[in-house]
This record gives structure tokens, C-alpha cells and sequence, in this order.
């Protein structure tokens, strides 16, 4: 391999880890290369590194300059990596055999990674950001949309002009997910009275795996795959089938990759299906019935709730739960009323709809809401799913959102205290 091929495999293994996106030095790489062509690519490294070719990576083999930084960083991430006195190495022990799973329908953690619309992408991305920088065993679980969230223009009228575009995943800091035999993965799962394959994509925050299902051919099998391509689009019947994909698929998926989980993490309801397939899966496994099971899952399930408007948290009919999920249904060995029962605030109430919320509040051994006040209007929102207990007493906690620090913290500050801090003070800043 010349130094061109070296330095070009370096680079590539640099863009698809994300670590890149919080670390300014590793970013001033890229753009130090070619401003305007970083500008142009989106700051994707990966259509960066396509569009500036072959020959224009020889020449950059002959600056010293440039290959010093670089390899300076790469030799960053290397250290990362391989960093063994991490907080979740002292502190986290027992999750390296079973890491947390985060579910999640969107991670916000870069723009050459559009997958994400708002504060929940957000809020989720840094968390998986602050895991990998706390050493902290987990793996994230998403949705991979074609087209995403869209982008916003401001028409010269002042009207807000939204344009979807469609993603070549290759183009993507993704890496498609294979099986043993170099083939690419797919799961099956029980969709509209029909059996439709998942695949998935994994894409790398330093020391975190983050997969995204990829619901193409499922969408197509069903009829509805132009609708299931965006964040937060399409009607009913595409949010009950993309939030099945992610809760159930995305289980089947870790499991599939020998990953039991020690902690089900569901933020945001969209997620809940989660712990009911780790609950058949115990049923599979173990020959127990599902009361049991769910029991069990339940036992290493977290909820957090975002949402403290009733009219957002996602609300199914008895009708499309049935046209929808009437086989997964029967295989948690479950008639239709029950399940229907498992979401609504007053079970037996056939007029009720399906809540995702109320599902992941029944399921979960803990909730929390996402600070003090939204604590309180938490509490009070779902008290009658616990008509025993005053509002004060609803189990549903709160935990300010926190962030990861050093992806929001500007460069030249970054410098300042680099120049006034103690030399470990990038890991106690995480800590």
C-alpha cells in the first residue's frame, strides 16, 4: 500500500467515526484540505473524500504540513479508543457483557448526518456522545430515512419553502450491517399481515455503535414506501409501521448481533414496542408465559417522556392495531383486547385508542420526564393510569437535560482552557 492508498484508508476510517463531529481539531482537518469543497460537501467527510478524488489525496501525501495534522489527530482517536481507565470502565462494569440500548426515532449528531428534526435528536445524540466519551457500554437504535427531515429556504415572499432530498446512504458516514457470511443483515418482521425484511446501517460515535434500520423494502412489500421515507411523515398507518420497526425490529436487531441489553433506554414513546419483543423473546427462550416476561423486561426498562402537549403522544385506533399488528399479537400469545389494553389509561374502555405513551409508562420499572417543571405537568398528565396515588406520588421523575459539553463548546474557548485548565481537563469536564 503507497502513502497515497494509506492516507486515503486513514481518512475514510476518521469520517466514519463520528468522534470527528466533537473534536474542532479533527474538523479543522477537513476543512484545511479544501474550504469551499467542505463547504459544498455539507461538511460530510465521506462526500468530501469522494469528490475530492484520487489524485488530489496523492498531492496532499507531499504536505508535510497537512500529514502531520492529520496524523496527529488519527492519533487522537486512536488513543480514545484504546483508552482503558475510562469512568464506565471503573464505574459501569457489569454493562460490558450487557450495554444499555437506547431507542430513539431520530439522533441528532451532525449535519452530514440529517436524520434527526429537533431537541429529542439532539438531547439523544449527546447522549450517546457523553457514553463514548465516559467509557459508558451502549448502543443506540434508529430509523434510517431516505429523505430525512427536510431543509428549510426562506422564499424573498418570507415563506418557508421545505425541500426533501434523498440520501445515498454510501454518501453517509454509514457502514452497512452483514451477516457472517458477508451478506447484508436482515431481520423479519410481522407487518400488515405480511412477513417484510429489515436490513440496517451502523454508523460510529467514538466507542458507541448507533444502527439504523433501513425500511426500504419493508415499505415497498406493504405498498407505502414513498410515505415511509421521512422523519415524522406519512399518516397513521406509516407511524404505527416505522414505531413496529424500530421498538421490535430494532430488538430483533440487537439480538440477532448477540446483544442482550442490561438497560432498555425508550425515549419517547415511539420506542415502546421494545420491551414487549424482549418480553416474547424471554417467552421463546425460557417457556414462560407473557405476564412473566413483560415483568422481566420491564424490570431493565427507562422511559423518558418529552412531550407535555396530550394531542402529541402517539395514539393508534383498535382497527389499525389489528390490520397492523394482528400477528405479532398473536405471537406474545395475547388476544386483541389485551394488547389493546397494554395502551389505554382504562383498559377494558373499547373506545379508547392505543397510546404509545401509556404503553411505555406501564412497562417501564422507571420514568422520568426531562426537568422539574415538565416533572409536574408529567405527573399530572398520566396520574389516572394510577387512580390510587395523588399527582405528587405518580412515579415519573425528572432529569434535567444535560449536554455533552465539549461538542457545544466554540474552538477558540476550547484553546482558552487548554491554555488555563489542568491537562485532564477535557475527561473531568465529562465526568
Amino acid at each position: 500500500m503507497n502513502e497515497g492508498e494509506r492516507l486515503e484508508q486513514r481518512m475514510l476510517e476518521l469520517a466514519r467515526n463520528l468522534w470527528w463531529t466533537w473534536h474542532p481539531e479533527a474538523v479543522d482537518v477537513w476543512r484545511s484540505i479544501d474550504p469551499k469543497l467542505w463547504r459544498e460537501s455539507r461538511h460530510s467527510p465521506i462526500a468530501f473524500l469522494k469528490q475530492l478524488g484520487k489524485e488530489r489525496l496523492k498531492e496532499l501525501c507531499n504536505d508535510p504540513s497537512l500529514c502531520i495534522k492529520f496524523h496527529r489527530v488519527f492519533s487522537d482517536l486512536n488513543r480514545y479508543m484504546e483508552t482503558p481507565s475510562t469512568w464506565g470502565c471503573l464505574n459501569a462494569g457489569p454493562l460490558r457483557a450487557r450495554p444499555v440500548a437506547y431507542f430513539c426515532a431520530e439522533f441528532g449528531i451532525h449535519e452530514s448526518l440529517p436524520l434527526y428534526s429537533g431537541g429529542l435528536g439532539v438531547l439523544a445524540g449527546d447522549h450517546l456522545k457523553s457514553a463514548s466519551d465516559l467509557g459508558i457500554p451502549m448502543v443506540g437504535v434508529s430509523l434510517f430515512y431516505r429523505e430525512g427531515y427536510f431543509r428549510q429556504r426562506i422564499a424573498e415572499t418570507g415563506d418557508q419553502i421545505a425541500d426533501h432530498e434523498l440520501f445515498d446512504p454510501e454518501d453517509l458516514p454509514l457502514v452497512r450491517v452483514k451477516d457472517k457470511d458477508g451478506q447484508p443483515l436482515t431481520i423479519d418482521l410481522p407487518i400488515q399481515g405480511d412477513t417484510v425484511q429489515i436490513g440496517a446501517w451502523t454508523a460510529h460515535l467514538g466507542r458507541v455503535p448507533l444502527y439504523f434500520l433501513d425500511m426500504e423494502k419493508a415499505f415497498r412489500k406493504i405498498g407505502i414506501q414513498e410515505l415511509g421515507r421521512r422523519l415524522y411523515g406519512g399518516d397513521e398507518a406509516v407511524r404505527l409501521s416505522q414505531e413496529m420497526i424500530l421498538g421490535i425490529g430494532g430488538m430483533k436487531l440487537l439480538l440477532r448481533l448477540g446483544i442482550k441489553p442490561g438497560v432498555i433506554h425508550l425515549n419517547e414513546g415511539h420506542c415502546a414496542f421494545a420491551p414487549l419483543e424482549y418480553a416474547r423473546y424471554l417467552m421463546e427462550e425460557h417457556g414462560i408465559p407473557f405476564e412473566d416476561a413483560k415483568k422481566q423486561a420491564g424490570s431493565r426498562t427507562v422511559f423518558t417522556t418529552h412531550t407535555p402537549v396530550p394531542a402529541s403522544h402517539d395514539r393508534f385506533s383498535s382497527d389499525l392495531i389489528g390490520r397492523m399488528a394482528r400477528q405479532y399479537i398473536e405471537s406474545l400469545g395475547l388476544t386483541h383486547e389485551q394488547f389493546m389494553d397494554l395502551g389505554r389509561v382504562y383498559p377494558g374502555n373499547r373506545n379508547e385508542l392505543f397510546c404509545m405513551t401509556a404503553l411505555a409508562l406501564k412497562t417501564a420499572s422507571k420514568s422520568n420526564a426531562v426537568s422539574s417543571i415538565h416533572g409536574k405537568v408529567s405527573r399530572q398528565m398520566w396520574c389516572k393510569l394510577w387512580p390510587d396515588r395523588s399527582p405528587q406520588q405518580v412515579p415519573i421523575g425528572h432529569i434535567t437535560n444535560g449536554i455533552n459539553a465539549l461538542g457545544w463548546l466554540a474552538p477558540s474557548m476550547k484553546q482558552l482552557f487548554h491554555q488555563y485548565f489542568p491537562p485532564d481537563w477535557e475527561q473531568r469536564i465529562g465526568e
